[in-house]
């Protein structure tokens, strides 16, 4: 019994010494890694550089821009014929672009070449954008149409 009762005691005095030796965290600790990581020589982290700014960020409070989400896009062009939809999918994106400020996308998704426009949190935004831009374009008027897109980028 009292060689347990010793042993006990000891552990615990050990227990105290080491949390005495532990120095107490600051606010200027670096982060985003935890100081037991930087008190380790021996300890090398391999990280994706995107990886540690984001942290910071996430840290500094700072909001990050262009994440994907679920929305809508105008689409106002869809073929599968290879050699002459790469063409004039490339032409029409140029006109769009230099009539609108919606960012215009080619999406090659084979056999189909498309080009969609916008990045439209409801399907009402995107149909208020759809009227716009048949308004400007009355020959796109049978071959635009909303979709819904899994990778619209939220500003």
């Amino acid at each position: 019994m009292k060689k347990h009762f010793f042993t006990i005691v000891l552990l615990l005095t050990f227990v105290a010494w080491a949390d005495a030796q532990t120095p107490a965290a600051t606010e200027t600790d670096s982060l985003p890694y935890p100081q037991i990581l930087t008190d380790m020589p021996n300890v090398h982290i391999v990280q994706d550089p995107a990886i540690t700014q984001l942290m910071q960020e996430k840290i500094a409070g700072v909001e990050t821009s262009d994440r994907e989400s679920t929305g809508w896009r105008v689409q106002v062009y869809s073929s599968n014929i290879p050699v002459q939809s790469k063409s004039e999918a490339l032409a029409l994106e140029a006109k769009l672009k230099d009539a609108i400020t919606q960012p215009v996308y080619i999406i090659s998704t084979p056999p189909f070449i498309k080009v969609r426009v916008g990045d439209f949190r409801t399907q009402e935004e995107a149909q208020a954008f759809k009227n716009e831009l048949i308004s400007l374009f009355p020959e796109m008027v049978g071959d635009t149409y909303i979709v819904r897109d899994d990778h619209i980028k939220i500003r």
